[in-house]
């Protein structure tokens, strides 16, 4: 069974997957990766990458894409609209499969003003509050 980085695909499912990130990667600022632990079979992510430093926690993941026993199957992010909730990757359905999920990748963007904060480390965590009301209190 070949292998899409770090999964096994059947031998017909690996060249379709293999078709769409290439596709993906070609657009940029984007991130493949595999989940290996998922049941039953691993797990295919792809995430978008902001162009400034990030936080060590992957955000933004706009595909995931799981072997299956006949076809590798697109599972749709919670917080986009489009589409289905699982697609099944054919070569038919292939090329509108591509544009909805650049729909996806548009509608799960993580927004530049929250990932931002936590990169540069300037939102406030509850365990630094205490500390800054008991400074202010002893003034």
């Amino acid at each position: 069974m070949p292998n899409v980085h770090g999964i096994e695909f059947n031998a017909n499912q690996s060249d379709l997957v293999k078709d769409i990130v290439r596709e993906l990667l070609k657009d940029g600022d984007c991130a493949v990766y595999a989940v290996p632990h998922m049941k039953p079979s691993g797990e295919l992510r792809m995430a978008s990458t902001p162009p400034y430093p990030r936080p060590r926690r992957q955000r933004g993941v706009f595909l995931r894409i799981r072997p299956g026993v006949n076809e590798a199957t697109a599972v749709r992010p919670m917080n986009a609209k489009a589409g289905e909730q699982l697609t099944k990757i054919t070569k038919f359905s292939q090329a509108e499969l591509l544009e909805v999920i650049r729909i996806w990748r548009k509608q799960t963007m993580p927004s530049v003003t929250t990932t931002a904060k936590l990169a540069s480390g300037s939102e406030r965590t509850p365990s630094s509050l205490p500390l800054e009301l008991a400074m202010s209190s002893s003034k």
